[in-house]
This record gives C-alpha cells, sequence and structure tokens, in this order.
C-alpha cells in the first residue's frame, strides 16, 4: 500500500467512520495480494472514495474521461489516487491500463452498469459486460459488492436516517466459466448481477 493511500485512510478515517458512519463487511473476501476486480454499484460521486476507504488495499479505478477534463484540479486529484481514464465511445486504451495493472497484480474496481444509477427504484441498472470480458482475457477473480445508501446528504448520514454501508461478497473465479461454460462472458455477467442483488438482499 503506498504512502499517498495510507495518509488518505488516516485523513478520513474520523469523517468516514463517526460522520458518514461508514460500516464495513466480508472486507476478508477481497484478496491482500493478486490481481482482482471489484465489482460495485454506483449512484453516487462518493462511491470511489467510499470504496477505497473500505477496501483493505489499495485500488485503481475505471473512470469517464469527461471527469478528469471538465474541471483539471480535479482530474489532477483522481488521477492521484489511481483513476484511469476511459473513453466509453473508444474505451480500447483504458482496458489496455487496466490489463497492464492487473498484470502487475494490482486490484481493479470497476461500476459495471457503467454509468452512476439516477434512478429511485433500480438498486441496480443492467450491467455492461466489460468487467466479466476482462476478468476472462486476464483470469483474475471478481469480487462483486453492494454499497448501500450513498447517495443522500451528510445530515442523513450523521443522524442515522440512512445507514451508509458495503457488503464484499466472495469471489467469482473465471476458470470455471471457461471450462463449462458455452458463452461464458454472458454467464459470468449473469452470475455477478446475481450476487450483487444476494448482497442487496442481505441488506
Amino acid at each position: 500500500m503506498s504512502f499517498k493511500w495510507i495518509l488518505a485512510k488516516i485523513i478520513l478515517y474520523i469523517p468516514f467512520k463517526f460522520v458518514f458512519r461508514l460500516r464495513v463487511y466480508g472486507s476478508h473476501n477481497v484478496p491482500r495480494k493478486g490481481p482482482c476486480i471489484i465489482c460495485v454499484n454506483h449512484t453516487s460521486f462518493w462511491d470511489p472514495p467510499f470504496v477505497g476507504f473500505a477496501s483493505p488495499r489499495e485500488l485503481h479505478f475505471l473512470a469517464k474521461r469527461e471527469l478528469f477534463e471538465n474541471v483539471k484540479a480535479f482530474g489532477m486529484l483522481i488521477s492521484f489516487y489511481n483513476a484511469i481514464p476511459i473513453d466509453r465511445e473508444n474505451s480500447l486504451s483504458g482496458l489496455k491500463r487496466a490489463m497492464n495493472l492487473l498484470k502487475e497484480g494490482k486490484a481493479l474496481v470497476i461500476f459495471p452498469e457503467g454509468t452512476r444509477n439516477r434512478t429511485k427504484n433500480k438498486f441496480l441498472l443492467p450491467l455492461k459486460e466489460g468487467a466479466a470480458l476482462l476478468s476472462l482475457k486476464m483470469d483474475v477473480p471478481i469480487i462483486p459488492a453492494y454499497l448501500f445508501e450513498s447517495k443522500g446528504s451528510v445530515l442523513d448520514w450523521i443522524t442515522g436516517k440512512r445507514k451508509l454501508r458495503i457488503r464484499f461478497g466472495k469471489p467469482l473465479l473465471p476458470g470455471a466459466y471457461k471450462m463449462n461454460s458455452d458463452d461464458p462472458v454472458k454467464d459470468l455477467t449473469k452470475d455477478i448481477e446475481w450476487r450483487m442483488r444476494e448482497l442487496y438482499a442481505r441488506g
């Protein structure tokens, strides 16, 4: 874990634990070493720092290119904290960088819905196949996760009106899909969604 990551965790510990009241479950399911992909739902711009703080290891993130370009200072900040720009019209360059990070044994966060879920009723949008494709190509496990109540006002978290928490699920291993599935990308994507729904149901 790099110094910048340790420093960020120290700085964020009091606000995230005692103001936001973030509770973390299943962090033992995140491998401490070796490449992996964490797939988590996405409802708020707070999600990357929440997931990063909850993780027991340093993370890298895929993020849309517009976040780096619209406000330069913000783009520099998220780049410093391991965000990788993805052009949604042509994601090849970003995916190559993601593959290189996995080759180096890093942990990568992907929001498989592909965009923020702004709906009021749906707790999960249909998942894109990119995470499964990357997992199968690089032969790395996927860790499903679900982040609860990350969208709202700070006052809601302070008063306990919203209970901010994240659950990490058990790894999905790509080898089984390569051996037993006629369409491993589609089937792995379905299982990622099923596991995320299961985590949601556990609350």
